[in-house]
């Protein structure tokens, strides 16, 4: 089958509907599935579960035909969130599962998460491989036909989380879930804990009509702050397309980007396991690391990327993973995975045991004039060498700053210097690098960022048109 190779990226496929993307692309992808899980002894069943898409619904249904076509039998958990999906491997006992979505990319957008294993999805290698069978249409049917069965987890995920997590006081929490796949979740699992839940934009549109939800655009984070204060609430949250990410506003109304919430997290984890080793990716701010140490842990700092971080977890044995854009990994209490219900329901918890408001634990820790993660547009062609070219370009002209580009920052550079930090990486998952600027005082923090501002401004592939908050970078 033709199809365009980019759309296989380095953990996950997404691509354009209707251009890239298309029920038979869908079917003939479930017939490579099958071909991979049996070739590779995975299993001979697959979950599938799918995120409030406009096409997710009719994607799901080719992926599926397609499974069956093969020989595998398909659970069918429908529309939830992705942790739900990983969460119900084990409750299923499969190995085996897709789940449909693009997470936070436009609604125009699509594509799937594929498991190898339990909590975990195909990463680079795997993925070219799915890319090769998919070209050479090299297919093996089945014997016989693979079964579908649906089957509805909700509640049986609700009674799992029960015994994990206990939350000893009412708070009143604000969800916005930008008419996306929270809205048929989200509430409900937040009543069932005895919460007094205020709810915004969490009736399902799949033309999401705010844009498409994703918890590190400032615009959704304002409306949130501007919610939170004016419902009184103790925090707020929102949440991506596919639920393994969150936003939050604390009481006051102010936007706590989320290297801050792994520092909180850092806290909670440190106290039920004292001196455990924390695993961050280099976006974070240098306040990760500092709460870390300070609070008797071990900080690790490894590459962006759910999938990249999972698996490197199998190595470093991390009681807690965490990432800038919202990627929080609860492994020593609740798997080796990104769940945002759970990483919402522990930081509820931790806010009741604490008897503190959420500002107030915020100002225990280390300060920085910090910016959200910045997205600029740059083709998916040209921004592996623009890296490239930058770091070589940053180390030649600081040869006394420490200029980091090695396997624990991965897919970008790290620069720190005089108590400056800023990361530019590209995105594994569409046409833009990802920024991140930070500084002990606003005058270093404007100074660095002109800094990085011009020496991005000279490629003629950086695209200022598209993006997120790529104001708050450009001059």
């Amino acid at each position: 089958m033709k199809i365009n190779p980019q759309i296989f990226r380095a953990y996950d496929l997404r691509g354009v509907s209707g251009k890239d993307l298309s029920p038979e692309f869908f079917e003939n992808l479930g017939k490579a599935y099958g071909t991979y899980l049996k070739r590779h002894k995975i299993g001979d069943t697959a979950v599938v579960g799918r995120d409030a898409r406009p096409t997710s619904p009719e994607y799901s249904k080719a992926l599926i035909v397609g499974l069956n076509w093969s020989g595998i039998n398909v659970i069918d958990i429908g529309l939830t969130f992705v942790g739900t999906f990983y969460w119900s491997q084990y409750f299923f006992k499969r190995k085996g599962g897709v789940y449909i979505t693009a997470s936070h990319n436009p609604k125009e957008y699509n594509g799937c998460k594929i498991a190898v294993d339990f909590s975990e999805s195909m990463v680079t290698e795997q993925m070219q491989e799915m890319r090769e069978l998919v070209e050479k249409d090299d297919y093996e049917k089945g014997t016989s036909r693979g079964t579908c069965q649906t089957q509805d987890v909700t509640d049986d995920y609700i009674n799992e989380l029960k015994k994990t997590i206990s939350i000893n006081k009412k708070l009143k929490i604000l969800i916005d879930t930008g008419y996306s796949t929270g809205g048929a979740i989200v509430p409900d699992v937040l009543r069932s804990f005895g919460l007094d839940v205020i709810e915004k934009h969490t009736k399902v549109d799949s033309t999401f009509p705010l844009g498409a939800p994703d918890p590190t655009d400032t615009e959704l984070a304002e409306r949130l702050s501007k919610e939170t204060k004016e419902a009184n609430a103790d925090v707020g949250f929102c949440y991506d397309s596919d639920g393994d990410r969150i936003g939050i506003a604390d009481e006051e109304g102010n936007i706590i980007w989320n290297d801050m919430l792994v520092a909180v997290f850092s806290l909670d984890i440190l106290e039920r396991y004292p001196g455990s080793k924390i695993m961050f990716n280099a976006l974070c701010s240098q306040a990760v690391p500092e709460t870390i140490i300070k609070h008797g842990g071990t900080p690790f700092m490894w590459k962006t990327g759910h999938s990249f971080l999972k698996k490197k977890n199998q190595e470093v044995k991390a009681a807690f993973i965490g990432e800038l854009s919202g990627h929080f990994f609860f492994s020593k209490d609740f798997y080796n995975h990104d769940d945002g219900i759970y990483s919402s329901l522990r930081l509820i918890s931790y806010l009741a045991r604490s008897k503190k408001k959420l500002s107030q634990i915020i100002e225990t820790l280390p300060k920085y004039v910090s910016s959200p993660e910045i997205k600029v547009g740059c083709p998916d062609d040209k921004k592996v060498e623009m890296i490239k070219n930058l770091t070589q370009y940053l180390k030649n002209e600081n040869p006394d700053a420490k200029v980091m580009d090695g396997p624990d920052v991965g897919d970008g550079v790290r620069f720190e210097n005089d108590g400056s930090m800023f990361v530019v990486r590209y995105s594994q998952n569409g046409p833009y690098i990802t920024v991140k600027i930070e500084a002990k005082t606003k005058v270093q923090y404007e100074k660095i960022r002109k800094y990085l501002a011009d020496k991005i401004s000279k490629y003629k592939e950086i695209d200022w048109s598209f993006g997120i908050s790529q104001h708050l970078l450009k001059n």
